[in-house]
């Protein structure tokens, strides 16, 4: 038999008589040897996979284990020889005696005249045989491919139909056998097991591995595994390698191995056997990733290509089938380059007219990723250009940028020159070295001579995509106004060009309005960009529509609606993109926002330092901004005083080279806060010296298009702290109520409850407790109803101290739960000083109750998992009400989750 792994000691002896015996290093596979331990009215096993599978040791395996139960065995391995009735037979009549004795004999057949030999009077005499033996018997034909003679064929058909009780036919062939399988897989005597059966898990190649002495860490073995796809004789061939490259285990990703080791074993064990005809489909099929029938009919030029896949599949050439109904395949790794690299070495410009109708045929079905892949192996670099340049933007909003710039590098500059999309995609890579500004001068040239100095010229796809990137790039300066001007010039002609272009400016409009505090004129243009959306196929636009409206409902205060709705868009995020894709960094900026805000603090500045650092060189400085303030807001309540700074000076950078000059000021205003939040006796000087340094009103003037404007809030916040530091309260209360003159009556943002939490500690300063109560109550109300916690931790120890005191009066649970909860989050706080307030400790009983409950389990689910019955559940549910001070079971699972009860 054909031994895959080590070859047993007498592998030299001729076929018909080889052993049964098994390699030592052989690698148990329980699950295969179950399968044939097959029950008794079992008369046929097959094994069917291509070459290197391990069919013939499996098969001795089988064959050992049989004869150690006291089973007859007999084990033929075939020869071209034996196609021939004659020869098969006395072959056959050999083995049988071997066991019994005239077990083989045939009585009065002619042993030589093949013109006159019945090959089924022959199986009559040795199925009479069989019926006079009285132990099982397993017969075993390995290489049963080779049997194609039909009256062999009938034969052995009327064997297994009609064996004795006890009779087995055990088979490996490396095609299906041409055998009535239908009627005995119907009738429960068949046994099947094939390629996918047969290939070794990613836990059976480790063990392997470990056999011929490579220990490999997860990594590489997962990259092996999936390169060998289970293939045992690859594994054997990439294990020797690793024998003489031991070094070299990192490289595995790039592993080719031994390319005339496998190639020639792949040639002699399948190629080289099949009809010339079916070699040249091969060749032609190698070329492309996967097939169906009408591909195949494209590539190799036959009549019927299903029927060609079907009688490929049956040839059992490598060939996976790729869904349940059979339609598309491809060729095992391994086979695939080794047919590639053979098509390459006989016929180059085979290989590239190939791959050329392999282009076509993708294009003309809307596969654009492998028609360019096609394109570019055809070498034929001006088809390469034109499908970048009609598909490029269908893989921009797949979130596919990086593929588009990978092909651009493969066609000259002669060519690209002519194709827009490909100078807009150089312009897109080159704008970190030119500097917006000098980008945006480049793109004002490029729409002059696409225009030929006819600036009435009407849009045509290139300009407005050449628009859309001028439209990013004031985004990126904060050039707001700009960014709503462009999106109006598509509203005004909607629909009149390329979906895609169209939504991206109207998105990039709809961010700028909310920017600007324009919510209604935002809604309007997301309405638009989501109808047009419709027409696109990709899903990266789509997600940015969301995110923007997440912002939208952040600005207004709906921290619970973004909340919900970012829900919606991580779901789907999660499906549409890789977790690596730079398409996801917007909104995991957008989700950092949302967690700080509601105080979910916890991994949120590891994500948000992460995603800052690889957000592209265009991208919105607002989101950008927001997400490194809220980084120095963590890193400050985390304790790094020093890193929170350098965080903050950054953001003035960034800031002042982008001129988003509201964003400098809010970093310095952050600042501000900060140097009044110290101990040290010259703070206030500090301060005052800080907020001296900056021309305000020349910042403000930037922003008189703004409904609040960002600079002159930020220095009335700021001055507002500063009169409170100073003790001079009654001040502080003016300005406040100068600020509460800049919020228009729609504004539904989260400032009006940071200008009543500053009123609060004025008013609690000068002695009117009633009244400081009174507003810092409504702030918590509002605060709770929105889950809002980064207000009151925003302002320091002066807050914390209030709610100490309204901790201990309030009588609300639903509010003191929420005051508990802020409490818990102050920076340096611990959750031991929530448990000073829980006068009984929890029992252990009480604990898995309460832990049970936050799961989600009912009182019977509980009772059932406790052995508790419902009324004890009960029962102990009120004691923990008692003793966590809380009236039901939501409010309990909570205060838990506060004590930290409840784990991770």
């Amino acid at each position: 038999m054909n031994e895959v792994l080590d070859q047993p000691a007498d592998y030299n002896l001729p076929p018909e008589a080889a052993s049964t015996q098994v390699s030592e290093r052989y690698l148990a596979r329980p699950t295969i040897q179950s399968a044939l331990s097959t029950p008794p009215i079992a008369r046929l096993l097959v094994l069917a996979a291509p070459a290197g599978f391990g069919k013939t040791v499996q098969l001795e395996i089988l064959a050992k284990k049989r004869a150690e139960e006291g089973h007859c065995v007999a084990c033929l391995t075939l020869t071209e020889g034996s196609n021939t009735p004659l020869v098969f037979f006395q072959k056959l009549a050999h083995s049988l005696n071997d066991i019994q004795a005239g077990l083989g004999d045939m009585g009065e057949t002619p042993a030589r005249n093949t013109g006159c030999f019945d090959p089924v009077q022959a199986m009559e005499f040795v199925l009479g045989n069989i019926l006079q033996l009285n132990r099982s018997l397993l017969l075993v034909l390995d290489n049963f491919q080779l049997v194609t003679h039909p009256d062999l064929l009938s034969a052995i058909n009327r064997l297994v139909s009609y064996a004795p009780p006890g009779f087995c036919l055990a088979i490996g062939s490396r095609v299906k056998p041409r055998l009535n399988v239908a009627t005995w897989r119907t009738k429960g005597y068949l046994i099947e097991i094939g390629e996918r059966e047969l290939r070794l898990s990613e836990d059976e190649t480790r063990l392997y591995l470990q056999c011929c002495g490579h220990n490999l860490d997860r990594l590489p073995l997962k990259k092996i595994h999936s390169y060998t796809e289970g293939w045992i004789t690859g594994l054997k061939l990439l294990s020797e390698w690793l024998k003489l490259n031991p070094q070299r285990i990192e490289q595995l990703l790039e592993f080719q191995t031994d390319q005339a080791s496998i190639g020639s074993y792949l040639a002699e064990a399948a190629f080289d056997l099949i009809p010339p005809d079916r070699q040249s489909a091969l060749l032609s099929l190698s070329v492309v990733q996967r097939f169906n029938g009408n591909l195949a009919e494209a590539l190799t030029g036959c009549g019927d290509g299903q029927a060609l896949l079907e009688d490929l599949e049956s040839l059992q050439l490598f060939l996976i089938p790729l869904d349940r109904d059979r339609l598309w395949f491809r060729f095992h790794r391994f086979f695939a380059e080794f047919l590639r690299a053979l098509l390459y070495k006989q016929d180059v410009e085979r290989f590239k007219q190939t791959h050329f109708n392999a282009s076509l045929w993708f294009t003309n079905n809307h596969m654009q990723n492998f028609a360019i892949e096609h394109a570019y192996h055809a070498q034929d670099l001006e088809l390469l250009a034109a499908l970048i340049d009609g598909c490029g933007l269908s893989l921009i909003n797949r979130g596919q940028l990086k593929l588009v710039h990978k092909w651009r590098r493969h066609v000259p500059d002669e060519i690209a020159v002519k194709y827009p999309v490909l100078v807009l995609s150089d312009l897109w890579a080159s704008v970190v070295d030119l500097g917006l500004d000098e980008a945006n001068r480049a793109l004002d040239d490029l729409l002059l001579r696409w225009r030929e100095g006819d600036t009435n010229a009407p849009l045509t796809d290139s300009m407005l995509a050449a628009l859309a990137i001028k439209s990013l790039m004031a985004l990126q300066k904060d050039d707001l106004r700009t960014c709503v001007k462009l999106a109006r010039r598509v509203e005004f002609q909607l629909g009149a060009r390329t979906a895609f272009l169209e939504v991206a400016m109207l998105a990039i409009g709809a961010l700028a309005n909310v920017m600007m505090g324009w919510h209604e004129a935002a809604r309007k243009l997301l309405t638009l960009a989501n109808q047009r959306n419709h027409f696109l196929a990709g899903n990266y636009l789509h997600m940015q529509l969301i995110n923007v409206e997440v912002l939208l409902l952040l600005e207004q205060g709906k921290i619970k609606q973004a909340e919900l709705l970012f829900q919606t868009l991580r779901e789907r995020a999660t499906s549409w993109f890789n977790e690596k894709s730079k398409a996801i960094v917007l909104p995991k900026i957008t989700q950092g926002l949302i967690a700080y805000q509601q105080g979910r603090y916890e991994g949120v500045a590891e994500t948000l330092k992460r995603m800052l650092s690889i957000v592209d060189a265009i991208s919105p400085v607002d989101i950008y901004a927001q997400g490194t303030l809220c980084l120095a807001h963590l890193q400050y309540m985390q304790g790094n005083a020093k890193e929170a700074t350098s965080t903050l000076v950054y953001m003035q950078n960034l800031a002042a080279r982008n001129k988003a000059w509201r964003y400098y000021a809010q970093a310095v205003g952050y600042e501000i806060s900060r140097i009044l939040q110290e101990t040290g006796d010259d703070r206030i000087k500090r301060a005052e010296q800080r907020l001296k340094s900056l021309n305000w009103t020349d910042l403000a003037s930037n922003y008189v298009h703004m409904r609040l404007n960002p600079v002159l809030w930020v220095q009335g916040l700021t001055r507002t702290r500063l009169q409170q530091a100073r003790g001079h309260y009654s001040e502080a209360l003016h300005e406040i109520t100068q600020l509460r003159g800049m919020l228009l009556d729609d504004w539904e943002g989260l400032e009006r409850i940071r200008l009543d939490l500053l009123a609060a500690l004025s008013y609690q300063q000068l002695g009117y407790q009633e009244r400081s109560q009174s507003l810092l109550v409504q702030c918590l109300i509002a605060a709770e109803r929105e889950d809002v916690r980064s207000l009151f931790l925003e302002e320091g120890e002066a807050i914390r101290g209030m709610l100490d005191q309204l901790e201990t009066a309030e009588r609300q649970p639903a509010l003191q739960d929420f005051i508990r909860g802020l409490l818990a989050l102050w920076p340096g706080e611990s959750a031991q000083r929530l448990l000073e307030t829980v006068e009984e400790a929890l029992t252990d009983r009480e604990q898995e109750v309460i832990r049970h409950a936050a799961q989600g389990m009912s009182n019977e689910e509980i009772g059932q998992q406790l052995t508790l019955a419902l009324g004890t559940v009960k029962w102990h549910l009120h004691n923990i009400y008692e003793k966590l001070k809380v009236r039901n079971r939501t409010q309990a699972i909570r205060r838990a989750r506060e004590l930290g009860m409840l784990g991770s």
